[in-house]
C-alpha cells in the first residue's frame, strides 16, 4: 500500500474547469516520500496571474510562458486518471471534494469519462483528531506542525496534506484505517460524476439515520447509470443491509449490473422481487433476513447471490 496526495489549482476562479496545475506526492506505507511532481496545464482561458479572481490577492505562482507551453487537460487526463484509480494508492487531499469538483468540471468540459475513485480528507481527519468544531486550512495546520511551505503551489499543498496524515498516524499510534473507523469516517467517492464528500457519521445517533444516508447515496448513484439491456425489466432488487451500508466497490458493481440490465433498486423488502444476499451475513442482516425467509417461503421474494447479479444469472 502507498499513499497519493494531490492538490489542484484553477487559473480562473469563475471557471472551475480551468485547471492549471495538479500537484501529486506519493509516499510509501511509512510516509517516506517517493516522488513529488507539479503537473502544469494550459487552462486555455483568460486568467489573472496574481490570483484566481481580480484583486483576491492569492498568489498561484503562475508563469504565463510555462502554462502557455504546457499540455491542456485532455492531454494529461490519461496520466491523472491512471494515478487516481490505481488500486495500490490510498488517495487523499485537503478539503479534497473541491479538487474533485474541478476534476469533474474539466472532464465535462473536454467530454472525457468520469474519473471514478475513492479518497480521504486530511482536513476532516485533523479536525476530528483535534476535536475541533471548525476545519483548518493548510497554512494553519502547517504552522501547528512547524512546517514551512509555499501555499497555493499544488505540489507544496499536496506535500503538506501528506505530512498532515503522517502526523495523525504518528501522534495517535493508529493506522489510517483505524483512524477512519474510530471517527466513523466514510470515504469520499466519485462515480460517474456523482461526488460524495468524505464525512464522519459520528453524531448520526441512530442506525435508522445511518441507513437513510446510505440509501439516499444509492438512489443518487443509480440515476447516473444508463440502461443497456432488458434482462431485469420490471424486477425490483433489495439488498442485504450490510451491502447497502458498505459504500464499497462491490456495492456499486451490483447496482450498476442491476440498472444496466433494466432492473431497479428498492430499499423496501415488500416492494422487491429479488433479494441480494451476502456470503457472510452480519448482525446488520439478521433481523432483515428473518423477514426475507418468510417472504421467500410465500413465493414473494427470490433470494440470489451477488455473483448471480453480476453475471446476469437470475
Amino acid at each position: 500500500m502507498k499513499y497519493l496526495a494531490f492538490d489542484i489549482e484553477a487559473a480562473n476562479g469563475y471557471m472551475p474547469s480551468s485547471i492549471c496545475s495538479i500537484g501529486v506526492v506519493i509516499a510509501d506505507e511509512q510516509f517516506n516520500i517517493l516522488s513529488r511532481e507539479n503537473i502544469w496545464i494550459n487552462p486555455k482561458t483568460k486568467y489573472n496571474l496574481n490570483g484566481t479572481r481580480a484583486n483576491v490577492g492569492i498568489d498561484l505562482h503562475l508563469d504565463k510562458e510555462l502554462l502557455d507551453a504546457s499540455p491542456d487537460f485532455k492531454e494529461v487526463y490519461p496520466k491523472i486518471s491512471a494515478l487516481l484509480t490505481d488500486p495500490q494508492y490510498v488517495v487523499l487531499g485537503h478539503a479534497v471534494d473541491s479538487d474533485v469538483r474541478m476534476l469533474n468540471k474539466a472532464c465535462e468540459r473536454y467530454r472525457l469519462p468520469s474519473i471514478n475513485f475513492e479518497f480521504i480528507c486530511s482536513q476532516l481527519l485533523y479536525r476530528l483528531y483535534k476535536d475541533e468544531k471548525e476545519v483548518k486550512g493548510l497554512s494553519k495546520i502547517a504552522d501547528e506542525l512547524g512546517v514551512t511551505f509555499c501555499q497555493h503551489n499544488s505540489e507544496e499543498d499536496a506535500y503538506v496534506s501528506m505530512l498532515t496524515l503522517k502526523y495523525l498516524v504518528s501522534d495517535s499510534g493508529l493506522t489510517v484505517d483505524q483512524l477512519l473507523e474510530k471517527y466513523h469516517v466514510r470515504k469520499g467517492t466519485n462515480h460517474n460524476f456523482a461526488l460524495f464528500r468524505p464525512a464522519s457519521l459520528t453524531g448520526q445517533v441512530s442506525k435508522k439515520k445511518m441507513t437513510q444516508v446510505a440509501i439516499d447515496k444509492i438512489k443518487e448513484y443509480v440515476t447516473t447509470v444508463k440502461k443497456t439491456s432488458g434482462e431485469y425489466n420490471n424486477i425490483a432488487f433489495c439488498l442485504a443491509r450490510s451491502l447497502e451500508l458498505s459504500d464499497s466497490t462491490e456495492l456499486y458493481a451490483v447496482l450498476k449490473s442491476i440498472v444496466k440490465r433494466g432492473g431497479r433498486y428498492t430499499a423496501k423488502l415488500f416492494k422487491g422481487n429479488v433479494y441480494v444476499q451476502v456470503s457472510s451475513p452480519t448482525d446488520q442482516d439478521v433481523m432483515r433476513e428473518k423477514r426475507v425467509a418468510e417472504l421467500h417461503e410465500q413465493g414473494l421474494l427470490r433470494v440470489v447471490t451477488i455473483q448471480d447479479v453480476l453475471e446476469g444469472k437470475l
